[in-house]
């Protein structure tokens, strides 16, 4: 996929409960975002700011933190099925599968299968399928069935998200799955806990590193 915008890349070792990554991503995000700007300043689209804008192409701390509480499952995740919503660089779907567990990552941005295939290739992962997805259209959600486990990290960043993520876990959750969720206690992980209690989800909540763990269960 063509990008407009000029991505400086590094590769930087990753270590997670004992699981060791290559991880692929951006040098500095801030200054790809600027980049973005200039490309938007000198005649660009205004919509190549949010089909661009090259958020998820950082390790962020959700992520890590995600990873770890799935790699805290291993042996339970192992030879299971593994949903990941809005993957971005998809630390947390690259330990599952080396835990054994067969995972589909999905976002929408469309450099992120560019940066997955990469990042599979470099780590040698196998059972990883990538679907891109935008939770915002049902149509391409047909294509999932329902999953024992469904992840994701950081993707409660605007209004509408709280609602979108409860559904797709309430779509995509197997009967007696379990759904993990790691936040960084943006403003919108109260209305989401909200929006899955009023699915009928329990959850039971945690803290790792300044990052809230939100596990859910199907009551």
């Amino acid at each position: 996929m063509y990008s407009p915008v000029p991505h400086v890349l590094t590769i930087r070792p990753i270590r997670i409960a004992g699981v060791d990554l290559r991880i692929e991503c951006l040098e500095d995000l801030e200054k790809t975002i600027d980049r973005l700007f200039e490309v938007l300043q000198a005649g660009g689209e205004p919509s190549l700011l949010e089909e661009f804008c090259p958020y998820f192409g950082v390790i962020w701390p959700s992520a890590v933190a995600l990873a770890e509480a799935v790699a805290e499952r291993g042996s339970i995740i192992r030879g299971s099925e593994v949903l990941e919503i809005g993957c971005g660089l998809a630390i947390p779907s690259l330990v599952a599968t080396r835990l054994g567990a067969r995972v589909t990552a999905t976002d929408f941005h469309p450099l992120v299968n560019e940066f997955l295939k990469r990042n599979i290739a470099l780590n040698r992962i196998k059972n990883l399928n990538y679907l891109r997805i935008d939770w915002r259209n049902n149509s391409k959600q047909q294509e999932l069935s329902r999953y024992p486990w469904v992840i994701a990290s950081d993707v409660l960043y605007e209004r509408q998200h709280p609602e979108l993520v409860a559904r797709a876990i309430h779509s995509h959750l197997s009967p007696g799955g379990t759904a993990i969720i790691a936040d960084p206690a943006r403003p919108y992980l109260q209305p989401f806990v909200q929006e899955v209690t009023k699915l009928g989800f329990t959850h039971e909540l945690s803290v790792r590193k300044d990052v809230f763990i939100i596990t859910l269960r199907k009551t």
